[in-house]
């Protein structure tokens, strides 16, 4: 056989968590096939994620492999659906709070300049990319004084500077006990609370 036309292929598991850049790796060295399953789903650790390789192709090394990309999050739900596994929250390109922004100056940044050209500056790609839902600011421990304004006004609450910080101090003590992301109607009684004080 002519060694010439065998492809060369990766398959990589994720018992340490790096099957994404070994399959790089691979690539780099000549591979001409990522052998990878949807939400990474396989024995152990699993397999190489397809989502999270196609996405490392394309934005670090400019390779579209001819992917629809945004499809990317409505498959791997589907895949999650069916094979009864949740995909964390957190999970790269297609967990539900990729792009929940928390933190103060990111949310800052987010809330000024918006979703214009400028945006992947704070995420590495525009989520409709993958078939996510845009940037949205969230309240929680790690929240800055622009994320309270921003749901404060969003519930038209009066509000002075001074009652935004006091606010704010209130929801950072909420996060540290319930450990997780406030809920629209959460905020809202807790300022009102607050503010009643």
């Amino acid at each position: 056989p002519n060694i010439d036309k065998a492809i060369i292929s990766t398959h990589c598991h994720n018992d340490l968590g790096v099957a994404v850049a070994n399959s790089l790796a691979g690539v780099a060295a000549g591979a001409r096939q990522v052998e990878c399953t949807i939400n990474g789903l396989g024995e152990r650790a699993g397999n190489v994620p397809m989502e999270e390789t196609v996405m490392a192709l394309l934005t670090l090394y400019d390779i579209d492999i001819g992917i629809k990309t945004e499809k990317l999050k409505p498959l791997a739900d589907m895949v999650a659906k069916i094979a009864k596994i949740d995909i964390p929250t957190n999970r790269p390109i297609v967990g539900d709070d990729l792009f929940k922004i928390e933190s103060g100056i990111i949310a800052t940044w987010l809330l000024n300049c918006g979703l214009g050209e400028d945006l992947t500056t704070v995420v590495p790609f525009r989520p409709n990319l993958v078939g996510q839902e845009n940037p949205v600011a969230v309240i929680g421990k790690g929240s800055g004084v622009d994320n309270v304004k921003h749901h404060l006004d969003n519930h038209q609450i009066k509000y002075t500077d001074e009652q935004a910080m006091e606010i704010l101090m209130a929801v950072k003590d909420w996060g540290l006990v319930h450990k997780r992301l406030m809920k629209d109607d959460e905020f809202k009684k807790l300022a009102e609370e607050t503010l009643a004080d």
